[in-house]
């Protein structure tokens, strides 16, 4: 079953661990990554190395990512930060793993970043 649209409720999806919750005046939406979305990254083999990938970029980089993210830890990104394109990294509170890109909070940093380089 759809999780409930409307901003007045929340609940815990079954089985999964993740939270609905009211998003202000818009829709509903996950308060943090829903954990089902990392449950094949655990079960997957160890990862390729990419650092050699990362530090092949040589153009400006912004790395975006929620604090309460699964995926990409604080100290993923501080590593990412300091090698390869030595990307600004932005961490939105209370967001999981990707920003939605759809308060004016989180457009922000994305528009000034492209205003500097362009």
């Amino acid at each position: 079953d759809d999780p409930p649209r409307d901003r007045r409720h929340a609940r815990v999806a079954a089985g999964a661990g993740e939270e609905l919750a009211p998003a202000g005046d818009g829709p509903a939406h996950f308060s943090r990554t829903p954990a089902a979305l990392a449950i094949p990254f655990r079960a997957a083999p160890a990862p390729t190395d990419l650092g050699p990938l990362w530090d092949a970029i040589h153009c400006p980089t912004l790395v975006l990512r929620g604090a309460d993210s699964d995926l990409l830890s604080a100290a993923t990104a501080a590593a990412m930060a300091a090698r390869g394109p030595k990307p600004r990294v932005v961490t939105f509170q209370g967001v999981g793993h990707a920003p939605m890109l759809l308060s004016q909070e989180q457009v922000g940093p994305v528009c000034q970043f492209l205003r500097a380089e362009a």
